[in-house]
């Protein structure tokens, strides 16, 4: 079912570049022809291992246009996808094979020899992609006639696992039809913004994060878009020079980077640039209609030599970010939005394909995560937990019904987040309902909101509040580059942070004492997810001998 929208697009423009991706020092353009070829090749190797409608494939691999391929080829056969971090341990991928059992596993010779070892110790066919090719798959041979299944919208398409934030993830069972209609209502959000036309996306995100599988694959391919692959994060402000994107989907961590990076930069600047800048950031947060004659002249300064620069840092062409994942704190959206960066900030989960609502360009409300798509019904619980329903939401997770039937009842997904909904039906997510603390003197207090305007604070890169049942909040914190270098007392700058940040919150808000970390939240202490997310309850575990102490000392 979604390899039709491929398939009409190969009889219409097979000529056409679709895919792009780094061979050595140049890119390398294969057309929508040189994809349809490399499905049939690989379709061809999958039949000859003997899968059929409903197996499962293991994938694992950088994003490149093999990892496209993989993705129709199984469209095609009615197979199901099972998409590997490239940042996930042994433990995690035998967890993932354990679970779903796949008959077949595409890598890359990249990934060493962790995949191949596990597979092989299981008999499973495993097939390893030679990337920095000019050809697609050439080892496999020239494809005969594959007989493509009939395949319906309820097969099952992808086993995505969740970000495993609480504990052993989760595997979301993704049909044909979830997908679809995911991109067939972000399809409704480009028509009304005039943007449903061919774009240049840049892919960075991994293929496996059910964000980018949606909307950095298979919504460019409803577009006719090209996409181009960008395999480091390193390479990522050099790459958005040479592509040009128009559009590109990204998680907060990447705007949190980037406005470390362009914060730093300007405080180095001249006392004239530095001037020109914050008057810009000023300037940018109010509409049109308030600025005085002066204003309106001096913007007209900015707009040239401040803000035509910073789109130029982003390739120039960039129409809009679109941001999700996580949370984006609504000061980095109002820094970027100042500086003439469109940020149109969404919101969704794994088990709703991923996306639920999005801001739309024009109406953008920094603060919220937009009104729900089209097709997508929302609701409160009377606990305030956000509840969806639609064509979007998971069959249930992999071979868990006793899950499945406390996050979705009465056809409605129960999300887990705290939210409100305003009269325009914008959405505002608060937090969520498992890292809820409730403090000794029985109030709610949402971490959320406090971690993200803590984290905003130039002294400090983690931080994670805690306090549930004590009576006042603490916080385990790991401070910035600067400050770990500088010459001033790292107790003293996090204490002249946190005070900044608790002179705009209630009292039972405050944070009132707090753990220096000496170490932050990595993949590899695994205290991250492999979507960036810091595993708040395993970094509050380790660290409760600390935290125990500030509440007796």
């Amino acid at each position: 079912m979604l390899a039709e929208s491929f398939d009409r697009r190969v009889s219409s423009r097979g000529m056409q570049p679709c895919l792009h991706a780094r061979v050595g020092e140049a890119w390398a353009a294969y057309t929508v022809a040189d994809v349809d070829r490399a499905i049939g090749a690989l379709s061809h190797w999958l039949v000859g291992q003997h899968l059929v409608l409903g197996d499962r494939v293991l994938i694992q691999m950088e994003n490149r246009p093999e990892w496209a391929v993989v993705a129709f080829a199984c469209a095609r056969l009615g197979l199901a996808l099972v998409p590997v971090y490239t940042t996930h341990q042994r433990a995690d991928i035998e967890y993932l094979i354990d679970a779903t059992e796949p008959k077949a596993c595409v890598t890359s010779v990249h990934m060493g020899s962790v995949i191949q070892e596990v597979t092989g110790a299981r008999t499973i066919p495993c097939l390893t992609v030679e990337v920095q090719s000019e050809t697609l798959f050439p080892s496999l041979d020239a494809p005969t006639e594959v007989d493509y299944p009939e395949v319906s919208g309820a097969a099952i398409y992808a086993l995505i696992a969740t970000s495993g934030t609480h504990g052993q993830p989760k595997i979301v069972t993704l049909t044909h039809q979830n997908i679809a209609a995911n991109v067939a209502s972000v399809l409704d959000v480009l028509r009304e913004a005039d943007l449903n036309r061919p774009q240049r996306f840049l892919s960075f995100l991994p293929l496996a994060h059910a964000y980018e599988f949606m909307a950095g694959l298979h919504l460019p391919f409803a577009t006719e878009s090209e996409i181009f692959y960008c395999d480091s994060l390193d390479r990522l402000a050099s790459e958005m020079q040479t592509v040009r994107p128009t559009l590109m989907t990204a998680v907060p961590r990447l705007y949190e980077l980037l406005y470390t990076r362009i914060t730093q930069q300007v405080a180095k600047a001249s006392g004239v640039q530095r001037w020109l800048f914050q008057e810009t950031l000023r300037l940018g947060a109010q509409a049109p209609a308030e600025r005085s004659l002066k204003d309106r002249m001096l913007n007209a300064l900015c707009e040239r030599l401040v803000r035509t620069k910073v789109r130029q840092r982003f390739g120039g062409e960039l129409l809009y970010f679109v941001s999700g994942g996580a949370a984006l704190n609504p000061e980095i959206a109002k820094f970027f939005t100042s500086l003439g960066v469109g940020i149109l900030q969404g919101y969704g989960q794994t088990e709703a394909s991923p996306v639920i609502s999005v801001n739309r360009p024009g109406a953008v409300r920094l603060d919220t995560v937009g009104p729900p798509l089209s097709g997508v019904e929302v609701a409160l619980s009377d606990a305030g937990e956000l509840k969806v329903r639609g064509e979007l939401v998971m069959q249930g997770y992999w071979k868990n019904p006793e899950a499945t039937a406390q996050t979705i009842i009465d056809g409605w997904l129960h999300t887990g987040d705290l939210a409100e909904i305003d009269a325009d039906g914008h959405i505002r997510i608060v937090g969520r309902l498992k890292d809820l603390i409730i403090n000794s003197g029985g109030e709610n207090i949402a971490p959320a909101p406090l971690e993200q305007a803590l984290g905003f604070e130039p002294e400090i890169e983690q931080v994670v509040v805690t306090g549930d049942g004590r009576p006042w909040l603490a916080a385990l914190i790991y401070p910035s580059e600067s400050v770990r270098e500088g010459s001033e007392s790292v107790d003293d700058a996090i204490r002249q942070a946190v005070k900044r940040v608790n002179a705009s919150l209630s009292v039972h808000q405050h944070i009132r004492k707090w753990v220096v970390i000496d170490e932050p939240a990595t993949l590899e202490n695994g205290l991250l997810t492999p979507t960036q997310k810091v595993k708040r309850h395993a970094l509050i575990a380790r660290h409760q001998a600390a935290l125990d102490a500030l509440y007796h000392s």
